[in-house]
């Protein structure tokens, strides 16, 4: 069963004495300001791709990519020369994906690029073309071409050690009809003749997995059988398990003939019943088990009804009683109003009875899209019994995002954190052992590290706070960028165009910080790009790149 996390700061880190941010006339000086020998290359959306899930995908794209392990910067021009910014501040050519005069096609995203570690780097043009870069210098780089690639971009890289192979996992936009879904694509390659002539990468397999809105970032873990992410649905596998799917099929075959339902249930605006037939005698021995996300109902330990339910419950509020020979057990939705396709994900053994009540007041606040007469007294009266399938990517707004941890192996959502509507993303990066993870919590930024896991247990610490930090980010509608460097020092907000805002951390009891603010020039083409380390923040423009000393 799927164990809940609850992501609770430390209360040692919480600085209950802060106050605010105080503007500082210190000047931010720009260490190195570098003209680009061709500008950065930048994909525009097209007219027949303007879903939300691809704008937002498009417009908040980092085009400067960050290495962990030598934190050094990377990025890819219009003539598909990839470039490497030093730590030094040098800037070197890398790799030329295509030739200047190619004709690429079907390149459908910006191009990405990822970092399994210092020397290892797979890079996508953002269509067909995915490539490994080894040994990273110009003279001497290794190149290999990746099969089965598909368009995308490029949210994260693992190589393990153990099996020798790579792990690339790309986020897309697809459709079901004009429905927009983002669709998680995980290709695996086998590493062989490392070393040798005859070197190269054989692809293995690949898992497409689905989820009905926005990714923000999926992690491998370093055995490759885990990925985590925080998106605005559950993720679902394309092609479930080949195992299950006959299991499934079997059953159907039993009961084709007579198909009895196991349990019914029904449902209105607050609340779920499920009903049973249990033998009078046996109701004592019915156990339920219910948490916010599952439900479990056995009888001398047959199980009646097990598994993942669709949304979530308040399991503080459930009841259960005998009614004769059926046994009634009472579910309170934790959203109101929300209407259920299906008790249990995947479960055809249920049921579902309607509601009369409930239909006869749908039908009521419906009505005058079927007459020409209309009701003063429903004017701006919500509708309700719409499914998630008929709502329009604008109705992900809201939802909450959930912290998810799935194993590829079982398919198999282990552990899962509700981050609700208001706790969302700031920022995350990659670490040289795990993932950051930057969420917004009450008016402060909490900084998450994910650290060792296995089977059963997932460490998740909070490493540090940003006191009044989430305040600050909601007030910045022109917000384009949001990172920090590994030690925390600093956050910085980058706007679309010009503006860059700084803010130091504050000392554990102080009540006043700095912030500084960094105008690059009414002339200065939009942003394109950001990386924070400890010592430097380093902008990405159309035509130049800016290095700012931030050791304040």
């Amino acid at each position: 069963m799927t164990k809940i996390i609850e992501l609770r700061p430390d209360k040692n880190l919480i600085n209950s004495k802060f106050e605010k941010y105080q503007f500082s006339t210190d000047e931010v000086p720009v260490a190195s300001e570098i003209n680009l020998t061709a500008d950065v290359h930048r994909l525009e959306l097209t007219s027949n791709r303007d879903s939300l899930l691809e704008t937002r995908l498009f417009a908040f794209h980092n085009h400067l990519f960050k290495n962990p392990y030598d934190t050094s910067c990377w990025f890819i021009d219009k003539n598909w020369m990839v470039w490497r910014f030093n730590k030094d501040g040098a800037l070197e050519e890398i790799h030329h994906i295509h030739d200047i005069n190619a004709n690429v096609q079907n390149v459908l995203y910006n191009p990405s690029i990822a970092f399994t570690n210092n020397n290892v780097v797979v890079i996508s043009d953002g269509g067909n073309c995915l490539k490994v870069l080894l040994a990273l210098t110009q003279e001497h780089a290794k190149v290999f071409s990746l099969s089965n690639a598909e368009p995308g971009i490029i949210l994260d890289v693992r190589y393990v050690n153990a099996t020798s192979t790579i792990t690339v996992a790309l986020c897309s936009i697809k459709s079901t009809g004009e429905k927009k879904f983002t669709s998680l694509l995980l290709l695996t390659y086998t590493w062989k003749n490392v070393g040798e002539s005859c070197e190269s990468f054989e692809f293995t397999y690949k898992e497409t997995l689905k989820v009905n809105g926005a990714v923000e970032y999926a992690y491998i873990e370093d055995d490759g059988k885990y990925v985590h992410s925080i998106c605005q649905d559950y993720i679902t596998f394309e092609h479930p398990k080949v195992q299950e799917v006959e299991d499934n099929k079997k059953d159907s075959e039993k009961s084709s003939e007579i198909k009895i339902p196991r349990y019914c249930w029904s449902q209105d605006e607050d609340l779920l019943t499920v009903w049973i037939k249990v033998d009078r005698e046996q109701q004592k021995n019915v156990k339920v088990n219910v948490t916010p996300l599952e439900l479990s109902v056995t009888l001398n330990g047959i199980v009646l009804i097990q598994g993942q339910c669709q949304h979530r419950l308040d399991e503080s509020l459930t009841t259960w009683r005998y009614e004769e020979d059926t046994f009634k057990i009472e579910l309170f939705k934790y959203e109101s109003g929300l209407m259920w396709n299906e008790l249990i994900k995947g479960d055809s053994g249920g049921e579902h009875l309607p509601n009369e009540e409930l239909a006869t007041e749908i039908h009521s606040r419906l009505a005058h899209l079927c007459t020409d007469q209309t009701d003063s007294k429903l004017e701006g009266q919500p509708c309700i019994g719409f499914n998630s399938e008929q709502l329009e990517e604008c109705d992900l707004e809201g939802k909450d995002n959930l912290l998810q941890r799935i194993n590829l192996v079982t398919q198999e959502n282990t552990h899962l954190a509700m981050l609700g509507t208001n706790n969302h993303v700031l920022f995350t990066y990659k670490t040289k052992s795990g993932q950051a993870i930057c969420l917004r919590h009450d008016n402060d930024g909490c900084l998450w590290i994910t650290g060792k896991a296995d089977d059963t247990k997932w460490n998740i610490e909070n490493r540090y706070i940003f006191p009044g930090f989430g305040y600050v980010e909601a007030s910045k509608s022109n917000k384009k960028f949001c990172v920090s460097p590994y030690d925390g020092s600093y956050v910085a907000i980058l706007e679309h165009a010009r503006y860059i805002f700084l803010y130091k951390r504050p000392e554990l009891n102080s009540q006043i910080e700095k912030q500084w603010i960094v105008d690059l020039g009414p002339e200065t083409f939009p942003i394109m790009g950001a990386v924070a380390t400890n010592k430097y923040l380093t902008v990405l423009t159309k035509n130049k790149l800016y290095r700012l000393h931030t050791c304040f």
